[in-house]
């Protein structure tokens, strides 16, 4: 242990540091209080022993300054003093000073107060690692080891005010995994904490020094990046965090997956202060896991709890309650003879201020605002009222109606779809639900429990923009699913790029042998038909065929189609 000895009288001096040394320490020792002050600022020596009357500064003021530094409290003074009065005495413990050495005194009372000065530095010590590891708990994740949230806001916080006073910026990256449930599910939450564990250890070897990585509970990090100048430069930090999540886990000799959705806010662009900065990054991260995965960088338009975006929210519940909605219906057809094989409902909002609003526009809003059940439920229960009209009309046409991840987490929607399927008296066969890969993979075990309920009444099961996702098929088989529809982002080109039309030959010649429909999204012109009817495709969809059309239009359509089918004709 350093000891510091302060002590203008030379014998004395001379005298304590041999004591100290001869019980091991290591001892400097000064003659004032002064320079005693400057070598404690150095290096905070963890016993002084102080004598009162010295030139200069005396040691009662010594022994304040000590106590009124930062890590003072750790220091263990004992006060050497010549004077016995009880209000003397009173001065030095009430200056701070642990113990007191009275003058004169022989060696061995010099021993004892430094034996019971030695515990008492000890003791201290041991405070100090019980509040410092207390502190390293309340600051840091149990699981992962790494900051926790109370901690990684204080270090935003820092890196925010560095930036601004570099005039720079920085970049929060919020980072969700995907398909977490599933592994909990599947092999238990020992081997779903150890993953996580994993994948802070990679993830803090991805970073730099410079970088802060923490966990915010669940399976949610966030990773501060102050260097980070803009939006591109944000995209390559999350690009380089989801390739190191690409080498698969292993745990207990499971080869296990985790990829992420990243979600990006930038300082100042998208906010200067911790609270909106985090806010913002989950709201990119929800619109990157909605898409099915990858990174998004926030925009106002993706978060509704912007004044407008609220003003909207309370607007879309209004106009649910009261029946403002409307739906229109696009046409499938099958390739090869042309008929009417059923119309997909698609929702639309005649807004009275920003007019025919589509899907894209207030969707996402109202799943993030939790508008999104009673949305469904609304679509599920005009649509399958339209179908009972169209029967009673003559036009047997099956609906398809599309569901949201959200749909798939409420355990009461099979019921509710039996109910409206009774008071509608509609067979459940010309119902048919679409779920996107994403939302499919997303929690694949509840998803597969409403699927498999709906599927027992009877209800049709389609997996929409198929070929944009991760699905497994062993749940496409164990899903029984009906039809697959191939995303229209591989439709597109098919009649000019031989890549593209590869793709699309094997997703059909995967849904037919799984004994699936298969239906193109997107058709957009007679050659893309044409090489569809060669790949023998089932079914396809698209504005060549039919923009959507409003309830009343869709029957004048099929009869006009019937007696003419033009697109069939021109692309033959």
């Amino acid at each position: 242990m350093k000891v510091l000895v302060v002590e203008d009288d030379l014998w004395m001096r001379s005298l304590l540091a041999e004591v100290v040394f001869l019980r091991g320490h290591e001892v400097t020792a000064v003659r004032e209080a002064e320079t005693a002050w400057e070598r404690w600022q150095q290096e905070h020596f963890p016993m002084v022993l102080l004598d009162w009357h010295l030139p200069g500064m005396d040691g009662l003021e010594l022994t304040r300054r000590i106590r009124a530094t930062e890590g003072g409290d750790a220091t263990v003074i004992l006060l050497i003093t010549g004077r016995g009065e009880r209000n003397d005495l009173v001065d030095v413990l009430d200056a701070g000073a642990n113990d007191y050495i009275a003058k004169p005194f022989d060696v061995d009372a010099l021993d004892t107060r430094l034996a019971i000065a030695e515990r008492a530095v000890e003791l201290i010590a041991q405070r100090k690692l019980a509040e410092d590891a207390l502190a390293h708990q309340a600051l840091h994740d149990a699981l992962t080891g790494l900051p926790n949230r109370v901690l990684l806001h204080d270090r935003l916080a820092q890196a925010i005010l560095t930036a601004q006073r570099a005039n720079g910026s920085l970049a929060l990256l919020m980072m969700d995994l995907d398909r977490f449930k599933e592994v909990n599910d599947t092999f238990g939450h020992h081997w779903g904490d150890e993953l996580l564990r994993q994948v802070a250890a990679r993830l803090q070897g991805t970073l730099r020094a410079t970088d802060t990585v923490a966990r915010l509970g669940g399976d949610e990090y966030a990773v501060v990046v102050p260097s980070a100048g803009d939006a591109a430069e944000a995209s390559r930090a999350a690009r380089k965090l989801q390739q190191a999540l690409e080498i698969p886990f292993i745990v207990e000799g499971q080869a296990l997956d985790a990829r992420a959705s990243v979600g990006i806010a930038l300082c100042p662009e998208h906010g200067e202060d911790p609270d909106t900065l985090l806010r913002h990054a989950d709201v990119a991260m929800y619109v990157a896991k909605r898409a099915g995965g990858g990174f998004s960088v926030y925009t106002s338009e993706q978060d509704y709890h912007s004044p407008g975006r609220l003003s909207l929210v309370g607007e879309l519940r209004r106009a649910i309650e009261d029946d403002e909605l409307v739906l229109y219906y696009q046409p499938k057809v099958n390739v090869r003879d042309g008929s009417l094989v059923g119309v997909e409902a698609l929702v639309r909002w005649d807004h009275p201020l920003h007019g025919l609003m589509l899907p894209d526009d207030f969707v996402p809003l109202a799943e993030q605002s939790g508008l999104i059940e009673p949305l469904s439920r609304w679509v599920l229960n005009t649509a399958l009222r339209q179908l009972r009209d169209w029967s009673d009309q003559g036009l047997q046409v099956p609906v398809a109606v599309n569901l949201s991840m959200r749909n798939l987490h409420d355990p009461q929607l099979p019921d509710s779809i039996a109910e409206m399927l009774e008071l509608c008296n509609v067979d459940p066969t010309l119902l048919r639900v679409e779920i996107t890969e994403s939302v499919l993979m997303t929690d694949p075990v509840r998803a597969m429990e409403v699927l498999s309920r709906l599927r027992s009444l009877g209800v049709q099961i389609a997996i929409d923009d198929f070929g944009t996702g991760h699905s497994s098929l062993a749940y496409l088989k164990r899903l029984l699913v009906d039809e697959l529809k191939v995303d229209k982002s591989f439709i597109k080109d098919i009649a000019q790029d031989e890549h593209d039309a590869a793709i699309v030959r094997s997703a059909i010649q995967l849904g037919h042998n799984l004994g699936l429909t298969v239906l193109a999204e997107g058709v957009e012109d007679g050659p893309t038909l044409t090489v569809l009817s060669h790949l023998q495709c089932d079914q396809a969809q698209g504005y060549f065929l039919s923009r959507p059309l409003t309830a009343d239009a869709l029957p004048r359509w099929w009869r006009d189609w019937r007696d003419h089918p033009g697109a069939l004709a021109e692309s033959a």
